[in-house]
This record gives structure tokens, sequence and C-alpha cells, in this order.
């Protein structure tokens, strides 16, 4: 309790941290049980995700909640509070914090939720595991399938060292008949002339997590072309919904976070946090964009359990990507 308490006040000091602390008593035995639980507040799904983790969280623990903005300054002061007085488990929701983290806390079973790419990011070993951000694209196109059960040709673009072992993957696990047209983006100016070329080629474009394609220019323009070539454009996230895409295929933040939650009751009760290899979303939400199906020609059938959204022609504005 008194490492708890500790870990507190140096953190109270920081002009940039904001820190919560609560405790929950539930047994003989609670207050040798320190959890630090580390929240990067700059993307609203890891919110959401920490809120699923917060009400399913119940060993008995003295629990620390810091959250971060995304400054690395605070970033870098809260992980060297926590090497200087380190907690038995650290769960983290962001992907930069959890690299952090793994990387300064050697000794410390780090769980996070969320990640973007863990294999890429080294969030991988004895002590570091948990849940990454990314739903499979095979199961995003078997989704897409069941709202365009013709799709034959569907497009992506993406940069080799970021995401082309989600790419071949997905390649792999095509059903037949289905073609994956893909290119090898080196920067966002390449992404874009891709784009343009093969917009007029394919029946639906997935966009990823990465940095080449997911930014504010490129997505404009996949959703002018979609719009004008008739293409299905499907992302990663509902917020590129709202903004002008047909559908995402994305994690159950809230199911994520109490998934985490499971996770860290069995590293407090003996087990590994690196026996969490990054695990898929233990669910997934289905958006979509009604106002754009219709001017794609496209009904939603009634069987399809997705969200359907009713967007009042609001300007497109591309969400933020997640830091990697």
């Amino acid at each position: 309790m008194g490492g708890s308490g500790s870990r507190q006040g140096s953190l109270a000091g920081s002009s940039r941290c904001s820190c919560l602390a609560f405790r929950l008593f539930l047994g003989p035995g609670s207050l040798d049980a320190h959890v630090y639980v580390l929240i990067d507040r700059s993307a609203t799904f890891y919110l959401q995700a920490s809120r699923g983790f917060k009400q399913s969280f119940a060993p008995a623990a003295d629990v620390a909640v810091s959250y971060i903005d995304g400054d690395p300054r605070e970033l870098n002061a809260t992980i060297e509070t926590l090497r200087q007085d380190p907690p038995r488990l650290v769960v983290v929701f962001g992907t930069q914090a959890a690299m952090a983290a793994k990387s300064r806390l050697r000794d410390v079973p780090i769980l996070y939720c969320l990640a973007l790419n863990p294999a890429k990011n080294d969030l991988k070993g004895p002590n570091a595991g948990g849940g990454r951000l990314e739903v499979d694209l095979s199961q995003q196109f078997a989704d897409l399938e069941r709202l365009l059960p013709q799709v034959k040709r569907i497009g992506v673009i993406y940069s080799e060292p970021v995401s082309g072992n989600l790419v071949r993957r997905a390649r792999a696990r095509l059903r037949p008949g289905v073609q994956l047209i893909s290119r090898d983006a080196r920067d966002p100016r390449q992404a874009a002339q891709f784009i343009e070329e093969i917009m007029g080629q394919v029946d639906a474009f997935c966009l990823l997590w990465d940095p080449v394609i997911a930014n504010v220019s490129n997505f404009r323009l996949l959703v002018e072309l979609s719009l004008k070539n008739k293409v299905a454009l499907i992302a990663p996230a509902p917020p590129f919904v709202e903004a002008g895409a047909l559908m995402s295929v994305a994690a159950d933040y809230e199911k994520a976070g109490q998934r985490a939650s499971e996770m860290a009751r069995l590293v407090l009760e003996g087990g590994r946090a690196g026996d969490f290899r990054a695990e898929p979303p233990p669910a997934r939400l289905i958006t979509i964009n009604a106002s754009v199906a219709r001017q794609l020609g496209i009904l939603i059938p009634a069987s399809l359990p997705a969200d359907v959204l009713s967007p009042g022609g609001a300007s497109v504005q591309a969400p933020g990507s997640p830091e990697r």
C-alpha cells in the first residue's frame, strides 16, 4: 500500500498527468496486489475499452489509474515513476504507451489492450501480452460479403513494413472467385497515385490502419472516388463511417476492455502476461452509413447485425489514426 501511495504522490507533482487512484477491497490479502492502469485518452476507443476494464475488473487489489494525452514527456515521466516503484502489473490502453512500458519496465508484467500491430511494435515476450486493435482482414472481407455477396475484386493499399504480413494472410484466406488487388506504397503521395489507379478496377476497397493510406488527404480522396466509381469503402473504425466510408468492421472496444480485465486477473493469480499473444478482439461491431449505401445502390439486409448510421451530410473529415 505504501508503494501505491508513493506512485500517486509522485504523479501528482506532474503538471501534465491526470492521475486517479481507487481501491478495491474484496477480501484478505488485497493490499499486496498493486495494479497500474495507463490510459491514452487521445483516442476515444481507448477510453471506451478502459470503461469495460474498470466495470469488469474485480480482483482484490490496489489500483492506480493514470490518463495521458499523447505527450511523450508526460509518458516518459509516468514510466520513470513506475520504474522507481514497480507495481505487480501494468495494464496499458495505447500503443505508444505499451511500447514504452515494455521497453523500460522489463521485470514488470505488461498487458496491453487494443494495441496496433503488436508484432511489428515488439509487444511480445514472457512479460508482455494482450489484445490487438485490428480485426483480421479475412473477417472484414467475410462481413463485407454479407453486405455485398457479389463482390469479386477488393483493393488494398499498404506499406510493407507495417501491413505486409496482414495482407499476405488475408490473400491466403480469400474464398474462391475473390481477387485482392494490392499495392505496396512507400509514402502517402505514392498511395494517392495508387488510389487513382485502382479505384476504377475494384468493387470494394479496404482501408487499413496504415500511415500511408489512413491520413486526411488520402481518406478524402477515397471517399470521393468510392462515390464516383460506386466502390464500397470499408474502414477500420466507426468514425470513418461517420465521415463518408460505407462500412466499418471494428473491435467491440468495451468487450476488449473486459477481456483485458480477465487477463489481469489471471496474471495476478500467477499466470504469465506473455501467454496472451496479441489476441484478436473478442467481439466486433459492424457499422454502416445508410446515406452512402443509398448513393451506392446497396440494400442493407435485415439479417446483418449492424449499427446503421444516418449522417446529416457533414463535410468529410478523416478521423485521427491511432499512434503507432
